[in-house]
C-alpha cells in the first residue's frame, strides 16, 4: 500500500472493520482450531511479511477489536493516528500484546504521546464508539468483508494482503471504470 501512495496520486482512508465483534464467541486458540489459524498464517501471512520484510509473529491472541478502534479514532482527533495504528500493529503482531484489554489500548497510546487518562476515560464512556459504529456501517456498504480490504474508487476491490502489482492492477481498473463513468455519452 505504501509503494502504491508513493508512486501514484492515492490516498488511503483506513476504516474500522471487526473480525469478531460481539456476540461472536472468541475463538478457542487450542488444538485443531489453533493448528488452522498456524496453517492459514504460514500459507498467507508470513510469506508476505518475509517478501517485504515486515516484521511479524504469529498471534496467539484473536481479541476483539471495538476498543481498539477507538483508541485509534481518539489518536485520529490529536493528529496522531498514523502513529497509533503503528503502534497498535507492533503491539499486536510484533509483542503478542492483547489489543482487546484497554490497559493494553492505554499504554500503547502512552507509547505514541497520547494523554493516558484522557484516553482511558474515552475507552470508558464509548465516547467514540458512535464515530467507529458509523465507519463500520460505510465499511458495509461499499463490500468489506475482510481485513486488509482495499477499495479503489469505489468501484474495485481487493481484499487480503496483496503484493503491489496486484493492488496497480486494481488502481488501474478503477482508473479505466472512472474513465468511462466520466466520458460524454454521445
Amino acid at each position: 500500500m505504501a509503494e502504491l501512495e508513493q508512486k501514484h496520486d492515492v490516498s488511503m482512508v483506513w476504516l474500522p472493520y471487526e473480525l469478531r465483534p460481539e456476540p461472536q464467541p472468541l475463538p478457542e486458540m487450542t488444538g485443531s482450531n489453533l493448528e488452522r489459524f498456524q496453517a492459514n498464517w504460514q500459507r498467507g501471512v508470513a510469506p508476505l511479511a518475509a517478501r517485504y520484510g515486515v516484521e511479524m509473529q504469529f498471534p496467539p491472541i484473536k481479541p476483539r477489536s471495538r476498543q481498539a478502534h477507538e483508541a485509534t479514532e481518539f489518536a485520529r482527533d490529536k493528529g496522531l493516528v498514523d502513529a497509533m495504528r503503528t503502534a497498535l500493529f507492533q503491539a499486536y503482531f510484533v509483542a503478542n500484546r492483547d489489543l482487546g484489554d484497554p490497559d493494553v489500548l492505554v499504554d500503547v497510546g502512552a507509547s505514541v504521546g497520547l494523554d493516558v487518562e484522557e484516553l482511558r476515560a474515552a475507552l470508558t464512556d464509548g465516547r467514540y464508539r458512535p464515530r467507529v459504529e458509523e465507519m463500520e456501517a460505510l465499511a458495509a456498504r461499499i463490500g468489506v468483508g475482510a481485513v486488509p480490504t482495499i477499495v479503489f474508487g469505489d468501484a474495485v476491490g481487493v481484499e487480503g494482503a496483496q503484493p503491489y502489482e496486484v493492488l496497480h492492477q486494481a488502481y488501474e481498473e478503477a482508473l479505466r471504470r472512472l474513465a468511462e463513468d466520466e466520458a460524454p455519452v454521445g
